[in-house]
């Protein structure tokens, strides 16, 4: 059964009412939301629909140390503080009030999974948990064959599913973000014992210091999803209520939902809470059974416990939780009898401790009544494309106060597709960015500048790393570049022969810039958009155009569809790679990390552990330059938990380059929105998935690479002759101890020199701001002895 959801033949909305719609007209679609930051220090357009702003696209209306840890076989305690939580009280009660049966019950049946709830339960699950993932950054390693034989065995079983992502932000958070304080106190813990060289307490230590953001893995369950030909679709906000309105009505579209205690605040009768693959078997609870056993409670006042419990919607009841035992949380015993004697009403009890301080901090009566009123008119898309909220007849005028402002129709379509990530449609309708330091990263001067400062209409930017300061923006001041990319409009048929086998043969990325050192099609380029009324229609036509685009963008590529100084550099440092490698995404990441200034041997990292430990000077830092290069790339390694050295300097610089690949995946994501919404692009169509995963900067990188690398190097100083080939051959016969688990300590070292190798020519050929290039050139003389 295949889930469609159509493309809005009209645009008809209210920017910010959600119950009157405004009659066709012409809309500036799209993002006028404008990055200007260190991270990106060219303007980096990304739209907006508000009227009065410059616009990017518009159109019609129209739709370190050696100590060696090894998490493999390692069962740990499902005890890790997830960054977005369920009813986490509510979800532990009923664990021991659910039912199981075997999966094959299920059979023929469309089962309805809230992807964040199914990821969160493959990170902190004993069975397929890796612990030091939060130490190595990055994917976990056995994450894809773990979903893929999971997915495998749905199909044997006759379920057929289809996953729902969350969408937008919804309500005002206004708050600092932060990461837990015993998230930070279980991570320094990790770290002490592993500089301590304790290796048996390391693995459980850093098991209980947090798990990615579901978030953060969207887009790679997303390609899985697309590759395995498994339905997926993402909700305009909450996915527990869009799999509410999937499961609801005289023909419902899926069968059962699978997710997170959430769900049943939107009278969901029936939950299944867990899937597993062995054996094959699932558990579920009813809604009846927990308003039962929770002494027969009504259907509001249901809502009003699970409010109070805390979730996505509203923080806990802070009377619940016990001030004796911070971060522990609220639990059901403790907290029924007090729900009970305020009349089991929420604003009864609220009432009961307005006085209360951090009653008055949090402005909880206030929070409650609009998460309240959010649960009950929540937004969700309907099969037809309509974007619109829960029981509308009773839906008050200013619902965009609770959920958001209104997006065009359009854009919630891309969205619900993948088209289109959350994090920018989230910057115009929130009006801010909130910027935070993910936990493992070191508050160092170098990551606030990289991850310092995003900026759009009027927006505030609130950092995790200043309290007092809110940076308010202005976009109608900025300057538009809408009409400088639009000119890329290139169908396959005008490329010539040279070029469609070039096309053919080689990456997106060496493709546009390449494609540019043939003079006669660049002087036709220019002038392709005028002589061409067909929009765009295959894929490699429309990733084509998005890549020309985003490199002009980037600064690669100039208004005349030359190459500029950095396009010359990147052509270069494409030019020397082997397309089996698969080196391309890592190329262009590691020459953006260059123009930033951010790929060198500065000592940011030095207070703390996992740098180069041997040699003279100048060997620690080459060392340094090139295991940071290695760190863009990423560890070839077997489908298990990591087991090897760590290093905190490196898993500290990873995430400069992850700050980087995200911001670029966001930018990418709105040149291909952008080009839609323009009407470049035919949008009769049936790939959008197809085209989401087809866009770059979707594998977060991890460390490991850069460890190897590091590892290696600062092994060979204690050889007695550190550059012979006996010496070389002997260090490498060593990698098998250190990495238990890699596909051939050889072939990551290799790869990561036929990285450096792109990156070095690269840097010989950047233009005259570029500094560091004796640098670069020391260092590759270095490594030549060394490799």
């Amino acid at each position: 059964m295949i889930i469609w959801i159509d493309r809005p033949k009209t645009t008809n909305f209210n920017t910010t009412n959600w119950t009157r719609a405004t009659p066709p007209c012409f809309l500036c679609l799209l993002l006028s939301l404008l990055y200007v930051s260190i991270l990106l220090p060219k303007l980096l357009f990304v739209g907006s629909f508000a009227p009065s702003t410059s616009l990017l696209l518009s159109g019609h209306p129209h739709r370190g140390s050696p100590c060696l840890v090894s998490a493999e076989g390692s069962l740990v305690p499902d005890t890790a503080p997830a960054p977005i939580m369920p009813i986490r009280p509510l979800d532990e009660w009923a664990a021991a009030r659910t039912q199981s049966l075997p999966l094959s019950a299920l059979k023929g049946a469309v089962v309805g999974i809230d992807a964040s709830h199914y990821i969160k339960q493959h990170l902190l699950h004993p069975s397929t948990r890796e612990p030091l993932l939060v130490a190595l950054g990055g994917f976990p390693f056995a994450l894809r064959n773990n979903i893929e034989r999971e997915l495998q065995i749905f199909k044997d079983s006759g379920v057929t599913c289809v996953f729902v992502f969350d969408g937008l932000d919804f309500g005002t958070k206004n708050q600092r973000p932060h990461v837990s304080p015993e998230s930070v106190r279980a991570f320094e813990q990790a770290w002490d014992l592993y500089d301590q060289q304790q290796a048996d307490q390391v693995v459980d230590a850093f098991s209980g210091a947090g798990t990615p953001r579901p978030e953060s893995l969207y887009r790679f369950l997303q390609r899985i999803l697309h590759n395995n030909g498994i339905d997926y679709i993402v909700a305009p906000y909450s996915a527990a209520a869009q799999l509410a309105y999937l499961s609801k009505g005289s023909n419902p579209l899926v069968d059962a939902v699978c997710g997170p205690s959430e769900v049943l605040m939107f009278d969901v009768d029936k939950l299944i809470t867990r899937i597993d693959a062995d054996p094959a078997q699932f558990c579920w609870i009813t809604k009846q059974t927990c308003q039962e056993e929770l002494g027969r409670l009504s259907n509001e006042q249901f809502l009003d416990f699970c409010l109070l419990l805390g979730s996505l919607f509203l923080p806990t009841f802070p009377i619940f939780e016990n001030p004796a035992f911070p971060g522990k949380g609220a639990t059901i015993r403790d907290a029924l009898p007090m729900f009970n004697s305020a009349g089991r009403s929420a604003l009864s009890l609220c009432a009961q401790f307005e006085e209360d301080r951090r009653m008055q901090e949090l402005q909880y009566t206030d929070r409650y009544k609009r998460a309240f009123m959010t649960v009950k008119h929540h937004v969700f898309v309907d099969t037809e494309g309509r974007v619109g909220p829960m029981d509308p007849e009773n839906t008050s005028s200013d619902m965009h106060e609770l959920i958001g402002q209104r997006l065009p129709e359009e854009l919630y379509f891309y969205l619900s597709k993948g088209v289109l990530g959350a994090d920018v449609p989230n910057y115009l309708t929130s009006g801010e960015v909130v910027v935070s330091r993910p936990l493992g990263v070191e508050d160092t001067e170098i990551y606030r500048q990289v991850a310092g400062f995003y900026q759009t209409k009027v927006i505030q930017v609130r950092t995790w790393y200043d309290e007092r300061s809110d940076t308010s923006v202005n976009l109608k001041s900025l300057p538009s570049v809408k009409d400088t990319i639009q000119s890329w409009k290139i169908r396959i048929d005008q490329l010539p022969e040279g070029l469609k086998k070039l096309q053919r043969s080689t990456g997106p990325f060496k493709f546009a810039v390449q494609s540019l050192k043939d003079s006669e099609f660049v002087s036709k380029s220019l002038s392709a958009r005028e002589s061409q009324c067909q929009p765009l229609s295959s894929q490699e036509e429309i990733l084509a155009n998005v890549f020309w685009r985003f490199l002009q963008l980037r600064g690669y590529i100039d208004e005349k569809h030359q190459l500029t100084s950095w396009g010359l550099c990147l052509e270069q440092a494409l030019s020397v790679l082997d397309p089996a490698d698969n080196l391309e995404e890592a190329t262009f990441l590691a020459i953006e990390m260059v123009r930033f200034g951010v790929l060198n041997a500065k000592q940011w990292f030095a207070h703390v552990s996992g740098g180069p430990m041997r040699g003279s000077d100048e060997d620690k830092n080459f060392n340094i330059l090139v295991s940071r290069v290695a760190c863009i790339a990423k560890l070839q390694h077997k489908s298990i938990g990591y087991s090897g050295p760590l290093s905190r300097q490196l898993l500290c610089y990873r995430s400069l380059v992850s700050e980087v690949r995200a911001t670029l995946r966001n930018l990418i994501e709105v040149v291909l929105t952008g080009l839609l919404l323009s009407g470049d692009a035919d949008r009769d169509r049936d790939d959008w998935t197809g085209l989401s995963v087809k866009l770059p900067f979707i594998d977060d990188n991890d460390c490991g690479l850069g460890i190897a690398v590091r590892t290696y190097l600062d092994d060979l100083p204690l050889q007695a002759d550190p550059t012979s080939p006996d010496a070389r051959a002997e260090v490498k016969s060593k990698g098998k101890e250190w990495f238990q688990h890699s596909d051939s300590f050889t072939g990551n070292l290799d790869l990561a020199f036929r990285l450096w190798d792109a990156v070095y020519k690269g840097t010989q050929h950047a233009g005259k701001e570029f500094k560091d290039g004796k640098l670069f050139g020391d260092a590759n003389s270095w490594l030549a002895e060394r490799r």
